[in-house]
């Protein structure tokens, strides 16, 4: 027996000598009754509305009520509004003022929310849906119920008259609703006792026994808070018969807060988001797998050549206009930069049907040529005139007759060598032209090129098998020849290839020069030899002068007659490249030949060539060479004429010289005076920046269209055959939004609760803002090929830039926010409203959107990813300082900068739309509340600032992309 109880015994035994023996709920002939509990003292902890030593005594007054007096009789006196045998109903809103507030709501439907209350009369014993039966010994008898919701646990107590009979605690409660006024309720386990001495328990009828051996399940079932049943499926089905009829009084207080502070994790609303993600998923590929079936119809079927009606003989007509035999002249070309001089005086001609190659060695300016004859915007000064069929055109004219070739292949690997030139097609040639006759074109270019055997192969990329460095170079070809062009260029195309596919590509020129009449310009810098023999003409620089252009055949007997022969042993592409570079080193002056012995580092391009015997020039074009040397020679003095002794300057000065004096740039001027003499402008030349003015069509929102549905159609290709950062960005979304949802599972309304807010919130834009910076590398990879495509004519940059937003920024950039946010929400116990939760993933999506076009802007203003990678990451951190969560907004000196920052403008949005209408609750001192808006408050946060912060973020995302297609319009230019 505790002290105390011993204290109040001798009290009690001198005051009165019949003193009832000492209440302890620890020893086992004692026991808490009505789901009260028992604590170390030995005393017993009811629930509301009960009292007494073993909770067994109805309380009076009200539910709210500081010192509740026990029921003496057997009706309470309660106060106004309140009702049930223990005062614990509310009646009427106004009840519930001086406990819940002004905006209380006394709830009458027994849909719970936290803690319900009910006082119920029972009306009939239902045996079964046929029959009412009536129990004679057992009349004006009734039900309570208590549940409180947030421990999932009820209290059921069955009467007669006023007496309470027995008793049971009900666990792992739970309710579903219907029509939003009805509640079914279930709890699995039960735990009952009889009260003492009452009528069923001993005094009329003894049911102690059965009533222990109650285990459950039981359930209730409510129609608008009146009409109820209840039922015990267990021992007490051979007493009560299956559902007890109930007409209820049920009540329970509430108001906005309580609604809002309901954390219980809804199964129900977890597998609607679930459900709905699936079947968005299921949605989506669904849909990308028709939109992939209908683009590899459209740009990955074949045709074959000879499918082709005399219907679409009108369209064909589109490409022969386009296809006009082209020639190509070009005089004193000159380019400087940085103050030194790369060309100076370059001049030429290219007939229809010939196939010029431009050799020399590295530095000697064979590129930069070949950029200014095909108009490519290059950094220093250029001049000179440059001319097709004597006449300069328009630069939109010269994009549509001329085709350019980089030396590097830039190809997007995801693609088929069909759909390649199949885009390129669509996307170059006129719109009025059929799709079936742009079909055919793709057609007959795979067959010109002898890609047949790939056609439907993938190109592949780095770390991806694809097509071999040959093919690929002819894919490139291809995508060029789509518009049969009448100009084509091509820098080094054998560059990076073995000798075999090296002879391949270059087979495929000559015949296109050959048999479409084509203009080739080629730079390449040491052939084989039967390569060589391909060309028809040859321009040899040597730091950036002619040391020869003419006939490729005539090449070593020009050079055997101004005193440099090639030897039997070499090869005279490596001859002429080593000769450019340094004078023989040995000469044999006896030996009519003048042949000599050229040191080479090459020892297998030795053993390897032949002397080609087969080119040998007419006995005309030998005469042209012999007397351009007697020419040179007849004003030698006889110092010169030991040219052996002259330095290497002295040997180019020598090269440079003897061409200018001889009969073959006598005849480039008088080939260039021919072209221009029925075309001349009137100020006599063009300057080849002045003329190549960008001149464009006016804008057409058609072409624009056209373009961005052939962008988006390739894009998504892309993305659908390279799913792997989608993919990434989706799985680790909802992993993170598991992980979330772990760590911060049901998080409470008090002190420790509002900081779990703040973090999970700032957390969440942190990880967002971070995540965005894969959109550095996504457009680092294509920024090669658009510059080359936007070069070359295929589209403009805005239809670019659209597309590139909306099938590779939207879908990395709105889906992953929207699943993680889906996943965690209800998991964190953030609020349940419907249109708050709306919001949030509204807020979310802005803010991925507005850091995404940060990085956008990076991505597009600087080349170094590394760079951009280094100032979206400090500018994501200098937001994040002034977001509000690290540094008060309030205490900031700077505050202005707070306005610079977008996690600003989503944090803040997120944590009003989250604490706007919470109340803090704190139970650790004393019972405190604390509105939401003065915690918004307390940290510097403007409570009405939600939908200013969402057009916040809605201008931060246009300006930051509006800024991006600045950048990519006027920065991402190709610059030679």
């Amino acid at each position: 027996m505790s002290n105390t109880c011993r204290r109040s015994h001798l009290l009690d035994k001198r005051q009165n000598p019949e003193c009832p023996p000492c209440f302890n709920c620890q020893l086992p002939s004692d026991s808490c009754t009505n789901g009260g509990s028992c604590d170390a003292s030995g005393a017993c902890q009811c629930i509301p509305g009960w009292g007494g030593l073993d909770c067994s005594e109805p309380l009076c007054g009200s539910l709210y009520s500081p010192d509740r007096p026990v029921r003496h009789g057997d009706q309470c006196a309660c106060d106004d509004g309140w009702g049930g045998t223990n005062c614990n109903v509310c009646q009427n809103d106004q009840s519930c003022v001086p406990q819940k507030g002004a905006n209380a709501t006394c709830i009458k439907s027994a849909i719970g929310l936290k803690s319900m209350h009910a006082w119920c009369d029972t009306t009939s014993m239902q045996h079964d849906k046929l029959a009412i039966i009536y129990i004679p010994w057992i009349d004006n008898t009734h039900v309570s119920l208590q549940c409180e919701w947030e421990k999932r646990e009820c209290v059921f107590q069955f009467w007669k008259d006023a007496e309470e009979q027995f008793y049971c605690e009900l666990s792992e409660c739970t309710q579903t609703t219907s029509d939003g006024v009805d509640v079914h309720g279930k709890c699995p386990k039960a735990k009952c006792g009889c009260m003492k001495g009452a009528f069923m328990c001993g005094k009329e009828v003894d049911m102690s026994e059965l009533v222990a051996n109650v285990k459950g399940p039981s359930e209730w079932f409510c129609k608008d808070g009146i009409d109820c049943w209840y039922n015990e499926y267990s021992t007490l089905v051979s007493v009560f018969p299956d559902n007890i009829a109930l007409n209820c009084d049920v009540g329970e207080c509430a108001n906005e807060q309580d609604y809002l502070d309901e954390r219980e994790f809804s199964r129900f609303t977890e597998t609607v988001i679930l459900s709905a993600i699936v079947i968005a998923c299921f949605i989506i590929y669904v849909v990308v797998k028709l939109t992939a079936q209908r683009q590899q119809r459209m740009f990955g079927s074949r045709i074959a050549l000879d499918d082709f009606d005399e219907d679409d003989e009108t369209d064909g007509d589109i490409l022969q206009d386009m296809r006009k035999e082209m020639l190509l002249t070009f005089d004193d070309i000159c380019y400087t930069i940085g103050g030194k001089h790369i060309l100076s005086g370059i001049s030429g001609w290219v007939e229809p049907g010939e196939l010029l190659a431009v050799m020399g060695p590295s530095g000697a300016g064979k590129s930069s040529l070949m950029d200014i004859l095909a108009r490519k915007h290059k950094r220093g000064v250029t001049s000179g005139s440059i001319m097709i069929n004597g006449t300069v055109p328009t630069r939109r004219r010269f994009k549509q007759i001329s085709g350019f070739v980089d030396q590097d292949d830039t190809l997007m690997g995801t693609l088929t060598v069909r759909e390649t030139l199949m885009y390129a097609a669509m996307l170059r040639l006129p719109r009025k032209m059929s799709v079936r006759l742009k079909q055919k074109r793709v057609a007959d270019v795979i067959q010109e090129l002898g890609l047949d055997a790939i056609a439907d192969s993938t190109i592949g990329s780095p770390g991806q098998r694809g097509i071999s460095g040959g093919e690929k170079r002819r894919v490139s070809i291809g995508k060029e020849l789509v518009t049969s062009p009448s100009l084509l260029f091509l820098d080094e195309p054998t560059s990076g290839l073995d000798a075999y596919n090296a002879g391949v590509v270059m087979e495929c020129l000559r015949k296109l020069s050959k048999q479409g009449r084509r203009t080739v310009v080629v730079t390449i810098h040491q052939p084989r030899s039967n390569i060589f023999k391909m060309f028809d003409k040859l321009m040899l620089l040597a730091n950036g002068h002619t040391v020869y252009f003419g006939p490729a055949n005539q090449t070593s007997y020009f050079f055997r007659d101004i005193g440099f022969p090639v030897p039997s042993d070499y090869n005279v592409a490596d001859y002429l490249i080593d000769l450019t570079m340094k004078r023989p080193d040995d000469m044999d002056e006896s030996s009519d030949d003048r042949s000599f012995a050229l040191p080479h580092s090459r020892a297998s391009s030795i053993a390897s060539t032949q002397q080609l015997d087969d080119l040998r020039p007419s006995e005309e074009s030998r005469q042209l060479i012999s007397d351009t040397v007697r020419g040179i020679n007849s004003n030698e003095t006889p110092a010169s004429s030991e040219f052996t002794l002259l330095s290497e300057s002295n040997h180019a000065y020598h090269l440079i010289e003897s061409f200018k004096s001889s009969a073959f740039a006598d005849a480039i001027r008088a080939k260039i005076r021919q072209s221009t003499n029925n075309n001349a402008p009137e100020n006599g030349r063009y300057s080849v920046w002045v003329d190549s003015e960008n001149i464009y069509s006016p804008l057409s929102l058609v072409q624009f269209f056209h373009e961005l549905s052939l962008l988006s159609s390739r894009t998504f290709i892309n993305l659908y055959r390279n799913p792997f950062l989608f993919f990434a960005h989706m799985v680790c979304s909802a992993l993170l939004g598991i992980l979330l949802g772990s760590l911060f599972w049901q998080v409470d309304v008090d002190l420790s609760g509002v900081q779990n807010r703040l973090g999970v919130l700032f957390f969440m834009c942190a990880l967002l803002g971070f995540a965005s910076t894969s959109a550095l590398d996504m457009f680092s990879r294509e920024r090669v090929l658009f510059t080359r495509e936007r070069e070359n004519g295929y589209y403009s940059p805005a239809s670019y830039f659209c597309a590139k937003v909306m099938f590779d920024i939207v879908p990395l950039r709105v889906l992953p926010p929207l699943v993680m946010g889906s996943v965690s929400y209800y998991m964190v116990g953030l609020n349940p409203a419907i249109t708050v939760f709306g919001k949030f993933l509204l807020v979310l999506v802005l803010f991925n959107l507005a850091a995404a076009g940060l990085c956008l802007c990076f991505a597009t203003a600087f080349k170094n990813v590394s760079a951009a990678n280094l100032l979206a990451s400090l500018v994501m951190l200098f937001s994040m300082l002034f977001g509000g969560f690290l540094l008060n907004k309030e205490f900031s000196k700077a505050f202005w900068l707070k306005y610079l920052s977008f996690f600003n403008y989503g944090y803040e949005a997120l944590i009003v739309n989250e604490l706007k209408d919470i109340t803090l609750r704190d139970k650790s001192i004393a019972d405190i509340q604390i509105p939401g808006p003065v915690i918004l408050a307390r940290f510097g946060f403007n409570g009405q600032a939600f939908w200013p912060d969402v057009v916040r973020l809605c201008l931060f995302a246009i300006v930051t992309l509006s800024t991006s297609f600045i950048f990519l319009k006027y920065l991402v230019k190709e610059r030679r």
